[in-house]
């Protein structure tokens, strides 16, 4: 394979890696959360939110 290609693919695969990961982890702890404090969907929701934010400025970053 040629290596560019290789890199390209490595460099795609980390970055969606990582908006997945950043996401499902606010997710889970805001479920936790929510459990905690009995306001199901709300911090869920909004440490979503945090997540996606977190994982587009992190997508960012590597791609820059």
């Amino acid at each position: 394979m040629d290596k560019d290609l290789v890199k390209a693919l490595v460099m795609a695969t980390s970055a969606g890696l990582t908006l997945v990961f950043c996401i499902g982890g606010f997710i889970g702890i805001g479920y936790i959360l929510d459990g905690w404090f009995r306001t199901e969907p709300l911090c869920m929701v909004i440490f979503g939110l945090i997540g996606a934010i977190t994982g587009f400025y992190m997508l960012y970053k590597q791609v820059k």
